[in-house]
């Protein structure tokens, strides 16, 4: 088969004026996370920790109460300055709980609403290590009633106490310098509770990291916990009940080893260990993927609160349950050890890195299980039509645009780039992002993404991320084709989202056409998109009987075929005829050269075909033909003579 590919570029006349559906839990927890998520970012839009500070390690040593919600102990923070002379510094804590005192080198403080204001006694400077250790006290709250150190119960009183504390709530239960912007080398939790037992069985305080120690202090036991991996203070977290563990060795095929532990309820047990039986599969999935599992030199845990959803707390993820219907979740919390966890988002602006990664690996496990077309079906449950852009301009949107669209729209955005470059770059472009020591235990933006993929796949991907990152919305394509009798086939593709809707008029990207056969067969050719109008012809051997644009929905888009667009004729005058001014007002020029032959009828349609100026008569080299009144849009004009047709398009740029 002989193909011919040959975009043509119109002038622009301008007138001025297994799992294919998310399961009901999925989505229950997603809405839930929308709605708290929502009056946090709206409340702390400018919320930013003390950048004069660069902290490197906490040390929580707290007594949690069980009868009652209380909180009290300390807090080792050390931190280095960030520039010379530093003599004051903030941290975060949450204005229902009390500071008692602070540790040398604090010569005084005072809490200021959710802020405890600190004056050393001395300056400071980058590369002194500094130690305060703050003391504190009180009865915490919740956030929007849902979020920070909570109280529940489960099976027949027993109690469940947790913290939840994304996107930036650790303040609401220990002093810290919270937010994604500053990650300790390690923290180390010590955790003091009754030693009571309920249902039989003994409540056990669970966090981050390895359970090093339980110290039996008589009417209380302290669970002493140790994370050696930089973490934000979010993701550090407590979790309290009368928990049954239950776990497993995980032996990589990378040599790594270390075990799944799962803190579940009793009552729960059998569907739980059910619910985590393809966990280790997963886990070299995703290894196999992204990368070995961050955390390797510790663990991997989930841990039962039997409400709310889910968070992925770094190493030990809280989730309401773990039975089999809830796995996609786990799936998601699991993909947040390397996007969320291990690699962070810079800033909230940049939050679809965390979560649209998370949840565009849910498609990839449901194409790892189910094949190709169950991931296509997957996928097309992450289409977003709504207005906004990927990266968060202002915090203060509205939420549902806000938080939906770092989800879905940002697990699509993958999927479109993985169309762009292909399975082969895709997949080793995302591996060298994952795995890259620039950003692992760190954090990362959107032009970091974008650099490590160019790097890997050797093309300039700006274009792209200018289109579905920083702007919005989608293109809408319609189409037309004709064969002639020779086989050679013209399709024009006309972006009409501009028209239609006032959304950006040209969506460069490259775009999949898939041409069917008369009495069977087909074959599909990607051409590079990247005019409004573009005409490109094909030469078959057979007669194609149907065209599809974008068939396997590799772009955010809508199509629709429109047989009055003009398609077809011949380009034998391109080279002779200038149209100007390009864009024009209410006028534009045609400039004949003398060696064409006149006299020659114009004719001007609008992007429909219908015909809006007939039979206006070329008689000389320069003839001005007036247009008033036309709405924004595309148009086309037709200029015949006795022998050559010529058909070009244009834009209307007048309200």
């Amino acid at each position: 088969m002989k193909i011919k590919i040959f975009p043509t570029l119109f002038f622009a006349l301008v007138f001025l004026s297994g799992f294919s559906q998310k399961s009901a839990e999925l989505q229950q927890h997603y809405d839930l996370e929308f709605k708290t998520f929502k009056e946090f970012v709206i409340k702390n839009a400018t919320f930013k920790g003390d950048t004069n500070i660069d902290v490197k390690f906490y040390h929580l040593d707290i007594e949690i109460g069980v009868a009652s919600p209380y909180i009290e102990g300390s807090v080792v923070i050390r931190f280095t300055p960030v520039a010379e002379g530093l003599n004051s510094l903030h941290l975060n804590l949450n204005s229902a709980l009390t500071v008692d005192s602070i540790s040398a080198p604090s010569e005084s403080f005072y809490q200021d609403n959710d802020e405890i204001v600190i004056q050393l006694e001395t300056n400071y400077s980058p590369g002194d290590l500094i130690d305060l250790q703050v003391y504190y006290h009180g009865v915490p709250v919740m956030a929007g009633g849902y979020k920070g150190l909570r109280y529940e119960s489960h099976g027949s009183g027993e109690p469940i106490i947790a913290t939840l504390s994304t996107p930036y709530l650790a303040h609401y239960w220990y002093p810290c310098k919270d937010g994604p912007e500053d990650k300790p080398d390690s923290v180390y939790v010590d955790i003091t509770i009754p030693e009571l037992t309920y249902n039989g069985i003994e409540l056990m305080a669970v966090s981050n990291g390895v359970l090093e120690n339980v110290i039996d202090n008589g009417d209380t036991k302290t669970f002493e916990w140790r994370h050696r991996y930089p973490i934000v203070t979010y993701y550090v977290m407590a979790a309290i009940s009368n928990y049954v563990e239950f776990q497993e060795q995980f032996n990589g095929t990378g040599g790594e080893s270390y075990p799944l532990i799962y803190y579940v309820f009793d009552e729960d047990l059998a569907q739980s260990q059910l619910g985590v039986q393809e966990m280790p599969d997963a886990i070299q999935f995703f290894s196999d993927t992204y990368g070995v599992y961050p955390f390797s030199n510790e663990k991997y845990g989930m841990t039962q609160l039997g409400f709310y959803g889910a968070i992925e707390n770094q190493t030990n993820t809280i989730t309401n349950n773990m039975k089999p219907s809830w796995i996609y979740i786990s799936v998601h919390e699991l993909a947040h050890m390397w996007f969320g966890d291990n690699i962070t988002c810079s800033d909230w602006h940049h939050a679809w890195l965390n979560e649209g990664f998370a949840t565009y690996s849910e498609a990839l496990w449901e194409e790892h299980k189910y094949g190709f077309n169950a991931y296509k079906a997957y996928i097309s449950n992450e289409e977003y039509w709504n207005a906004g852009t990927l990266y968060l301009e202002n915090a203060q949107d509205t939420f549902n645009i806000f938080q939906s669209i770092i989800y879905s729209k940002g697990s699509y955005t993958l999927h479109m780039l993985r169309g762009v470059l292909g399975d082969d770059l895709f997949f080793e472009a995302l591996h060298d992002y994952a795995s890259n020591p620039q950003f692992m235990y760190g954090n990362a933006t959107t032009e970091d993404l974008q650099e490590t993929f160019e790097n890997t796949s050797g093309m300039e991907l700006g274009f792209f991320f200018d289109q579905w990152v920083y702007d919005e919305r989608y293109p809408k394509y319609f189409y037309n084709y004709y064969q002639n009798g020779d086989n050679e086939l013209n399709l024009v593709i006309y972006q009409g989202q501009e028209e239609l809707w006032g959304y950006r008029p040209v969506f460069e990207m490259p775009v999949q056409i898939k041409f069917n056969f008369l009495g069977g067969g087909d074959t599909t050719i990607t051409v590079w998109n990247d005019e409004q109008t573009q005409e490109f012809i094909f030469q078959f051997e057979n007669t194609v009987s149907s065209v599809a644009i974008d068939p396997e929905k590799w772009i955010l888009r809508k199509t629709e075929f429109d047989p009055d667009i003009p398609v077809g004729l011949s380009e034998n005058m391109e080279n002779g005829i200038r149209v100007f001014p390009n864009p024009f007002q209410d006028k534009f020029i045609v400039h004949v050269p003398s060696e064409i032959s006149l006299p020659a009828n114009v004719a001007v349609y609008n992007a429909q075909g219908k015909r809006l100026i007939c039979n206006s008569i070329l008689k000389s080299g320069n003839t001005t033909i007036f247009l008033r009144e036309l709405p924004k849009g595309v148009y086309f004009y037709r200029i015949t003579n006795n022998k050559d047709i010529l058909i070009k398009s244009g834009k209307v740029l007048k309200e």
